[in-house]
């Protein structure tokens, strides 16, 4: 039985593409997540589920999406909304 061992230098390089990898793969995500809205309209949830606004409002009523309200605006957490929709997946 052989073993391979690395030298210093392609060690270094083989972290240094994984590291790379990671941060290519993840750094778009996190700023997409950093950069978007919290807090969405019912406008804004009929596109995301392509619905219309009586299911959204159906969704509301039977506590399957949660919502908030401030007098007559109501607003949905972006996270509920993705939860939802993970929930959801066939």
């Amino acid at each position: 039985m052989q073993a391979y061992i690395p030298t210093k230098e392609e060690l270094q390089k083989i972290v240094k593409q994984v590291v790379q990898e990671t941060f290519e793969e993840s750094i778009p995500g996190a700023i997409r997540k950093a950069t978007r809205k919290k807090w969405l309209t019912t406008e804004e949830v009929m596109n995301i589920l392509q619905c219309s606004r009586r299911h959204v409002q159906y969704l509301r009523d039977s506590e399957q999406l949660p919502y908030s309200k401030n007098g007559r605006k109501i607003r949905y957490d972006i996270e509920d909304v993705e939860a939802f929709l993970n929930d959801h997946k066939v």
